[in-house]
């Protein structure tokens, strides 16, 4: 089973390229201990999905340290990557750069995917051993198929950073843990009010700690590339989304189960957070990861005997 892991992100709010900062104690990036994880769960390919100018960085820093017998793919992002052709002369004249988030990203890795279940990380969060196992856990379930898909689901209150911003999702259930509705908040912050959403027009929302949070962590199946696409081409048809606007993977998913095109199960994880959004995250995770590897949790270096290059598909 496959795991697409988005590591192609501009780190605007971090100031660099945050795939790549050294966090573990021997210089492993964070994206490697997921992995671990992910292949300690039974996930057994990786697909990076990455922007084509930091390939070089990315192979020389992060691929030459993982197992040689762990097969890799590489998928590419960029503004004009799956664009459809009737509007590529308009977004060009537009001058947009930037790719288009993460419902984009999942589409730019189609062709690596649609082979049958898979899971989507991003490249600057910590999920924990939990997150990944009971993502694998569903996916490998046999009873479970074609347009049935699931998330870990956080609690808000510990995946929020102390400092700065993070974007979640808050997810509502039903019965079972049935996502019913799940809600995209791209500016999350702690504050003396307690954890505030921030819009895009300066209006505050104050959040629950204990509501359900997504951390774009997800199980799926093939059964969401034709929906991201047909959403992706209606999105684009909004000029007023050419300069800025992001297409987001928690709407696909959302608008598939408001037409009951699929049903998606949230699995209840309870895990300490750490990512890298922001500059002032990098000390606070590598002490986090320096404390997993003192209780045994990790070994270091991550990969014991590893080459130091990997020959991987493009």
């Amino acid at each position: 089973m496959k795991l697409l892991v988005l590591a192609a992100g501009l780190g605007s709010r971090f100031g660099g390229i945050k795939q790549l900062a050294a966090v573990g104690p021997r210089g492993e990036t964070l994206l490697e201990y997921n992995i671990f994880n992910a292949v300690e769960a039974g996930f057994d390919s990786v697909v990076f999905l990455l922007k084509k100018d930091i390939e070089e960085d990315f192979a020389n820093l992060v691929l030459s340290r993982l197992p040689a017998a762990l097969p890799v793919e590489l998928a590419f992002q960029s503004g004009d990557s799956c664009i459809p052709e009737a509007l590529r002369g308009g977004l060009r004249g537009a001058g947009r750069v930037k790719p288009w988030g993460t419902g984009h990203a999942l589409l730019c890795a189609r062709q690596a995917l649609e082979g049958g279940s898979f899971a989507v990380m991003n490249a600057d969060d910590f999920y924990g051993k939990k997150g990944l196992a009971a993502i694998y856990g569903f996916l490998a379930d046999p009873v479970r198929a074609g347009a049935e898909f699931c998330l870990p689901g956080y609690r808000m209150g510990a995946v929020v950073s102390p400092k700065g911003s993070v974007s979640r999702a808050i997810c509502s259930t039903g019965p079972g843990g049935l996502l019913e509705r799940i809600v995209e908040h791209t500016r999350v912050e702690m504050s003396e009010e307690g954890i505030l959403s921030i819009k895009a027009d300066g209006s505050r929302e104050r959040i629950s700690p204990d509501s359900v949070a997504s951390m774009n962590l997800w199980g799926l199946s093939p059964a969401v590339f034709p929906w991201a696409e047909m959403l992706f081409s209606e999105f684009l048809s909004d000029r007023s989304h050419w300069a800025k606007a992001e297409f987001y993977l928690p709407s696909i998913i959302g608008k598939m189960i408001d037409a009951g095109a699929a049903k998606a199960w949230v699995l209840p994880v309870d895990e300490e957070y750490f990512g890298l959004t922001n500059p002032e995250d990098i000390v606070p995770a590598r002490q986090a990861l320096a404390r997993r590897v003192e209780r045994g949790e990790y070994p270091s270096p991550l990969w014991p005997g590893k080459p130091m290059s990997q020959e991987v598909r493009r």
